[in-house]
């Protein structure tokens, strides 16, 4: 008896694609990624890389002849299923994009108008192809030249992979004027890791790019070969995927974080009276406890509350009198005391304690300590906890 191949040789760059793809996925989905990008937006992009897995499977069923035979005996229904994935993508990329380079991005309901080609589809891809009768569909799933014959077809194939090149560039565009942003501020540019968004924008970039150029060809040039500029997009697609899987891979902090400092802030408000600065910069340490950072400074804290450093600095030093090291110091002491005081941290070292408090040094410790409590740490915690 001999056995069928299921998959040839073209079809591997496209599998080995597809798992790569759920690999990040998963591991954008589930992985603790600690830093100042939200959670939601990682996610974001774990779900571009699916989508990504998506699109591997919904053209293997197409293009592989054993699976699109199968498949078209049980149901002409599985085919043009996933072709809201090229108006998927582009948006998630971009809304990750800018969450990675703007201080301060948060999704909108405007933002939720990016979604509406996606939207679309499944009424769109239901007229000209599900509402059919099975013998029509037929024709389309084992004939492209009959898809690409059909003008409603052909025009959703156009609009797909221009709407996903054109958000691939101003993915691409936003890397630029992030770029610009760091050089017209001075920054060192060898200090802000920005291999892997690179790899990211410009890899899908140049993807859908070849794919554009691709669809020119074929219609309209043809210089070469359909097949083989097909077979090509499946291997650049591989390479997109394996070099960020190695990216990973040789770099132990994954996807970096940009700094905060790196990020492009918002307008700057007016100038804030101190007193009302005094007020909201109270309720910021309380809340969000920013002194528990060990290398905290003045910069950083004022990018936070998004006011200017000098104007911090001045506040602090006119309405709380005192500097800003004897601020945070004060607070970090004040943390110290709760902890220390703690029944439920009776085993913990007072040398953890120190460093969770966001104190580096223990001499430095003991010394703020007890100029501000009076005794020392390990005194003050004798006189709690016995």
């Amino acid at each position: 008896m001999v056995e069928v191949a299921l998959f040839n040789i073209n079809d591997i760059p496209l599998l080995f694609s597809g798992f790569l793809a759920l690999v990040l996925a998963f591991l954008l989905f589930f992985a603790q990624q600690p830093g100042r990008i939200k959670k939601l937006y990682w996610q974001l992009l774990g779900l571009f890389f699916f989508l990504s897995a998506l699109r591997v499977f919904d053209t293997l069923i197409y293009w592989n002849i054993n699976l699109r035979d199968t498949l078209s005996l049980v149901s002409a229904n599985f085919f043009f299923l996933f072709g809201f994935v090229f108006f998927l993508q582009g948006p998630l990329l971009l809304w990750f994009t800018r969450a990675a380079i703007f201080r301060d991005f948060e999704l909108k309901r405007l933002d939720a108008l990016h979604l509406a080609p996606a939207a679309i589809y499944p009424i769109y891809i239901y007229h000209i192809y599900h509402g059919l009768d099975p013998e029509q569909k037929m024709q389309y799933v084992h004939d492209w030249a009959h898809v690409i014959s059909n003008p409603y077809f052909e025009a959703l194939i156009w609009i797909q992979r221009v709407v996903l090149f054109a958000y691939s560039l101003y993915c691409v565009y936003h890397l630029y004027q992030y770029k610009h942003h760091l050089i017209t501020r001075h920054c060192e540019l060898n200090k802000v890791d920005l291999h892997w968004l690179k790899l990211l924008v410009i890899g899908f970039c140049c993807i859908n790019g070849w794919t554009f150029l691709t669809l020119i060809d074929t219609r309209f040039l043809q210089l070469a070969d359909a097949s083989i500029l097909g077979e090509s997009e499946s291997f650049l697609y591989l390479v997109f995927m394996s070099v960020l899987i190695v990216y990973l891979l040789k770099n132990s902090h994954g996807f970096s974080d940009i700094q905060i400092e790196h990020t492009i802030a918002p307008e700057p408000t007016p100038e804030e009276p101190q007193q009302q600065l005094v007020e909201k910069l109270t309720h910021f340490m309380e809340q969000n406890k920013p002194y528990l950072e060990p290398h905290i400074t003045v910069e950083r804290l004022a990018i936070k509350l998004n006011v200017s450093p000098k104007l911090l600095s001045c506040t602090i030093n006119n309405k709380l009198h005192m500097n800003f090291f004897e601020l945070i110091g004060t607070y970090r002491v004040a943390e110290a005391k709760k902890r220390l005081a703690d029944s439920e941290l009776r085993q913990k070292p007072i040398s953890e304690i120190m460093k969770s408090c966001g104190f580096n040094s223990k001499s430095v410790f003991n010394q703020a300590f007890k100029k501000t409590v009076g005794v020392t740490p390990s005194h003050y915690r004798q006189q709690h906890l016995h």
